[in-house]
Order: C-alpha cells, then structure tokens, then sequence
C-alpha cells in the first residue's frame, strides 16, 4: 500500500521543466564574452546571500522553520492565536521544499555556464569568478545532498540515491539520478577545485577559508571523517574559539558578521530583515524551549550560552543565524576523532569547546563523562552504533552551541531519523522517517522519464 502523498496540489500547476531550469539559456541569446559578464550570472545568488536567501544558505525564516521541525522548541505548547502560523511538523512545509531543489538547480545551471564558457581563466578576476562558481557549485551539491537524499550510510552510499549530477550547460540533457556517494564527490570535488583559484575580492564571499569550512562540512557529513578532521582543523587553528564577553558580542549581532564567524548570510543592514529578525523571534515566542533541551544545561547560568539561548517563560531567545562558526569545527573535530577511533582527540575538543563555554568548568574524563539519557530523541550515532557517553556529550554540547542556527534537524537525520509527535488541538502530528528527505521538484518526476521520486511521496492513483 503507498504511504500518502505529501505533494500539495498547487504544485501540480508549476509549468517549469527539468530542462528549463537546468540547462535553458536565461540571458538571452549569447553567452557572456568577459569575465565582468559572467560575473553577472553569479551576482544575483551573491546578492540574496547577502540579503539573505532560503534555499542554499539560508536566511531567517528558513531556519526558524528548520528549528521549528525538530525538537528543541516545545511544538505541544505552542501558543495561539498567536502561534497559528508556526508550522507544527515538518509536514505542512513538505510541498513547499519543492522549489528549494528547483533554485538549487537554477543556481547550478548559471555556475555551469561560468565553468563551460570563461575564456579568461587567467587574470585575477577570471580566476575569481571562476572559484566562485565552483564553490557555489560544490555548496548547491552539498545542500542537494542534506535536502533531498537519505542520510550517508558509507557502507551503502553507492547504493543510495543521490540527486542529478548536471556539470555541464546542455540544453538536451535530462540527467537521472547519481548515486548517494557520486553526489558527496561531486560537492567536494567542486569545493577543492574552488580552492585551486584562491578567491581574493570579498565581493565574491567564497574565500578559501568559507570553501574549506564546507569541505569540512561536505566530508563530515558523508562521513569521510579523516578528510573532515583536515580540514576542521585548518579553519579552527585560523578563527579560535571565542569566550566571554566576545563570545557574547558575536551572538548579539543579528546582522553584521562578527567574531569567528567566517561566513553568514544576510549581512547587509536593512530595515527590512533588521525587523524581520525581531519579528520572527517575537513570532518563536510563541513556542517554548523544550525542557529536554533546558536539562542540557547542568552548569546552569555558568554556562555562558544558556542565558544568550534561554529568556524568561522559556521564550527562545537566542538571535536566528544561517552562518559558519568555528565552534561548529571545533565539534566536527570532536566527532570526527571519535569515529576514527581516537577517542583522547575527540575527548581533547569536547572539553575545549567546553572550557570556552563554561565558568570554571572541569574538564572530562572517560570516567566522569554523564551517562546517555536513555530518554532522549538520538538514541544512534550517524553509524547507527547505540550512542555511547562521549559521542553522546559531543552531540549533546552541539545541541547547545547551534540552537537556533538551523543545525537540530539536520541532527536528527543524520543520527537516526527518529520518529516523534506532537498535539494540536486533540490531533496528533508525526514526524516520519522518511520526511527527513524532501521530495523532488514533482514537475521534473513527471516529464524526466525514470526521474525516480523519493520514498513516502508517490502519486496517489
């Protein structure tokens, strides 16, 4: 029996085709000549970055859903009327995570016609525009990759189903889908080709050390744990942990890129996402934090992160980031080392993070680690091994250190896909295992023979 459709039928009037936003010319007839020309294909993406966008870095809205979806906010408890419009699971924006693989893809195509067509490879601007697209490229497979595919498994990753591999501008092509592992090589590989140009003019945001933050992402997340632990490292020793009052001060900046951050979406000050900042928080309100996720703190207000996080009533009142800290390093390093074995390592990083975060603070040790709450949503490790104390303390302080930054979701998917509910007005909301992966863009399934859609959304017949 097929599971019901998710797939709303106002998708069913989206007229675009696989073809049209991945391979169409959208400038006119002529390719771009000069590298100034070519960067125009590239600087609308830069511009909704900078303005924040929701599809490939993320801005405010899209990870206030993200956190909305998972389970540090308390979705039972919502408020109305005035939470009404803050989604209860994941189910009611599932239709809605069609386009994010439609503009994913459009930005691709336009990488695609940079890579295919730049004659002027060799001058700085050249090689600029170049890296650029290779790293926006490697980002838009990255997020393809989380978005749309199951969990890395690497034991059975060229089984998986990845997404379409498209690296060239070919207005005939109706590519089908790679393998799971083909589409985490594809992500890296752009991101290390991206590496190659040395991107110099901060107009183009994708410096080497952005780059090598999401190669170290890319590799973590499709568990190539020595490649992440290289290149974590790398970004680490660079940007390191901040404390305090500078700790304090970068979490306070809800526009400005600050601190460690070494890349953030939504930089540029206007009055329009400065109050939408406000009213997306004010408009979280409405939703408490879980006391699951208030029971993490035992050091309590020792621990600097739980006041910038916690307001009074359990109002979340952490500002909203799509951005990448090296805190975020820090913890891939823990995790990294832990999977490979060298559990001093990842011993080393936990009580670093932690030393940065919490007022005369004791280090662990292997035996004064807490015992994992058996009560808690993870109950797996990303290899699906039953969690143990010190992978168990690395996920539980990564909870804490990236509330509100859109990081939670992806945390469930990726150790275990839990299945939980929530209440609302006497119904109950699941969260399925298969909803971790969003469905394909439903007009490409239909007019891509063999396009195969992912498990949970099949049409209803």
């Amino acid at each position: 029996m097929k599971r019901t459709i998710y797939i709303l039928a106002a998708a069913l009037v989206l007229s675009t085709s696989c073809k049209e936003y991945l391979d169409i010319k959208p400038y006119g007839q002529t390719i771009p000549k000069t590298a100034d020309e070519f960067s125009s294909l590239l600087n609308s993406t830069l511009n909704n970055i900078d303005y924040g966008e929701a599809y490939i870095v993320g801005n405010i809205s899209s990870v206030a859903n993200l956190e909305c979806y998972a389970d540090n906010l308390e979705a039972s408890l919502t408020s109305y009327p005035g939470g009404d419009f803050i989604p209860i699971n994941i189910s009611t924006h599932l239709s809605d995570k069609q386009m994010n693989y439609r503009w994913i893809y459009e930005c691709i195509r336009d990488c695609n016609i940079v890579i295919g067509n730049l004659e002027e490879r060799d001058t700085r601007l050249g090689m600029d525009v170049l890296g650029t697209a290779y790293a926006l490229r490697g980002v838009c497979y990255y997020e393809l990759m989380r978005q749309f595919c199951e969990a890395y498994d690497a034991d059975h990753a060229s089984e998986q189903l990845g997404v379409p591999l498209v690296t060239e501008f070919d207005m005939e092509a109706k590519p089908l889908r790679s393998t799971l592992a083909q589409t985490a090589d594809q992500a890296i590989a752009d991101l290390r080709k991206a590496l190659e140009y040395d991107i110099q003019d901060e107009i183009y945001r994708f410096n080497n050390d952005v780059v090598t933050g999401y190669l170290a992402r890319a590799c973590f997340w499709s568990e190539r744990y020595d490649e992440a632990v290289v290149y974590a490292d790398q970004v680490l020793t660079k940007y390191p942990l901040l404390n305090g009052e500078a700790y304090s001060n970068m979490m306070a900046s809800q526009i400005q890129r600050t601190g460690n951050m070494i890349f953030k979406s939504g930089i540029i000050t206007t009055s329009g996402n400065q109050t939408g900042s406000d009213a997306t928080k004010q408009y979280l309100s409405n939703r408490p934090v879980s006391k699951a996720f208030i029971d993490l703190f035992a050091e309590g207000d020792k621990d600097i992160r739980y006041g910038i996080s916690i307001g009074r009533k359990r109002v979340p009142n952490k500002n909203i980031f799509a951005c990448l800290r090296s805190a975020e390093m820090c913890l891939i390093l823990a995790e990294s080392h832990y999977h490979l074995g060298n559990e001093e390592k990842a011993l080393e990083y936990l009580n670093l993070l932690r030393r940065n975060r919490i007022e005369r603070v004791t280090d662990y040790t292997a035996t004064t680690l807490p015992a994992v709450n058996t009560a808690d949503r993870l109950q797996v490790d990303a290899r699906g091994n039953a969690l143990t104390p010190l992978i168990y303390a690395i996920l539980c302080e990564r909870r804490k250190e990236l509330f509100m930054e859109g990081d939670r979701w992806f945390e469930l998917k990726r150790n275990g896909c839990p299945e939980f509910w929530v209440a609302k007005s006497g119904f109950k909301y699941t969260t399925q295992k298969f909803m971790y992966t969003f469905p394909l863009y439903l007009t490409d399934t239909e007019l891509v023979d063999g396009l195969i859609q992912n498990p949970g959304y099949d049409k209803v017949e």
